[in-house]
C-alpha cells in the first residue's frame, strides 16, 4: 500500500486529508507573538480575520526534518510504501527539509516529490496522485506519471493588490508601486518553480480578459479548479468569464493567503500535450505553449531591464 503525504500549503488541512486517506502535515505560522499550525489549528475564517489586526507581517515557517520522519518511519515500519508531495522547492524550504528526512530514512520505499507549483495547482497534482494510487500503480510508475503531470499543470490568479505580495518578497517594491500607481491587477504564476508576474489588466475586467489568453491551451478532459481568498463572491464572479465547467471551488488557506492578500481569484488546470496542441492547431496559427510564451516574455523583460 502506498501512504499518500501532503502539506497544508496544497490548500487542504489534517482534518479533510486524513477523510480521504491522506497525511496532511501543517505548518507553523507567527501572527505577531502567538504560533499557529495552519492547517491543523488554525482555520480560514480566523485567519483572514486576525489579517488586518496584527501589526507585523505573518511568519511562515517551513516544516522541518524531524516532523517528517515522525510521520514517515511508522508508516515504513508497518511494510507501507510512502510518496510525499511537497509545496514548491522554489517558493519554501520545506523540499530541503523533506530531503534531509529522506536521507536519514534511506528508503527505497520512500519517494519524494517536488510538485514545482503550490496552491490550486499543488492540489491538482494530489488528487491526481490519489486517483493513480486507488487505481493500483507501482511507485516507480506514480512517479513517472506524476513528473509527466507536473509539466502540464498551470496555476494563474489575479491579485487585488501588490501589498502582501510586495511585503513577504515575492514581487519587488518598485513593481508593487509601478503596479498600484497605474492601478494594475497582476496575473502572477508559477514559472521555474518561483512565483512570476505573467500578465497584467488595467483593472480588474481587463485582468480577466487577460485570463482567457492565458487559458487557450486548458485540457479539459482533466479536472479544472478554481479559487479564492476569502472572497468567494469573487470567485463566482471570476468564473463567469469561462465557458467550460470547473471541477471544484477551493479556498486558499493561511499560508498562500499571507503573500496573496485577500480577494485575489484564480485557477489551475492541466495545459495539453504538445501532441494535443499540435494536433487541435493549424499549421498557420500555431503558437508556443503556454508556459514557453511566459518564459519567452520574461526573458524579454530582462534583457531591456
Amino acid at each position: 500500500m502506498i501512504k499518500l503525504i501532503v502539506d497544508c500549503t496544497c490548500e487542504m488541512g489534517t482534518a479533510e486529508a486524513e477523510k480521504l486517506g491522506m497525511i496532511s502535515m501543517p505548518m507553523r505560522m507567527l501572527l505577531d507573538d502567538q504560533e499557529y499550525l495552519a492547517g491543523k489549528n488554525l482555520d480560514n475564517d480566523t485567519f483572514y480575520d486576525l489579517l488586518p489586526k496584527i501589526k507585523t507581517m505573518p511568519k511562515t515557517m517551513q516544516i522541518n526534518a524531524n516532523d517528517y520522519i515522525e510521520v514517515i518511519k511508522p508508516i515504513l515500519a508497518a511494510g507501507d510504501e510512502v510518496f510525499v508531495i511537497s509545496v514548491s522547492s522554489g517558493l519554501s524550504g520545506t523540499f530541503n527539509s523533506l530531503t534531509q528526512a529522506a536521507k536519514e530514512l534511506n528508503s527505497e520505499h520512500l519517494v519524494i516529490f517536488d510538485s514545482q507549483t503550490f496552491t490550486l495547482a499543488y492540489y491538482a497534482l494530489v488528487m491526481e496522485a490519489r486517483k493513480l494510487i486507488a487505481q493500483g500503480k507501482t511507485l516507480a510508475e506514480l512517479t513517472k506519471t506524476m513528473e509527466a503531470l507536473r509539466e502540464r499543470v498551470r496555476i494563474f490568479f489575479i491579485a487585488d493588490t501588490t501589498k502582501y505580495l510586495v511585503k513577504g518578497g515575492r514581487i519587488s517594491f518598485v513593481k508593487g508601486l509601478m503596479a498600484d500607481a497605474l492601478h494594475l491587477k497582476p496575473i502572477i504564476g508559477v514559472v521555474n518553480k518561483k512565483l512570476q508576474m505573467v500578465g497584467k489588466g488595467i483593472g480588474y475586467n481587463a485582468a480577466k480578459r487577460q485570463m482567457l489568453r492565458l487559458t487557450q491551451h486548458i485540457d479539459l478532459t482533466m479536472p479544472v479548479y478554481y479559487g479564492h481568498i476569502h472572497n468567494s463572491e469573487k470567485a463566482e464572479d471570476f468564473k463567469q468569464i469561462f465557458t467550460f465547467e470547473f471541477t471544484e471551488k477551493r479556498e486558499i488557506g493561511p499560508i498562500v493567503g499571507a503573500h496573496g492578500g485577500p480577494n485575489a481569484v484564480g485557477l489551475a488546470f492541466f495545459e495539453q500535450t504538445s501532441e494535443q496542441i499540435a494536433a487541435n492547431t493549424p499549421e498557420t496559427t500555431k503558437k508556443p505553449s503556454i508556459l514557453q510564451s511566459i518564459k519567452n516574455l520574461i526573458h524579454k523583460d530582462n534583457k531591456n531591464a
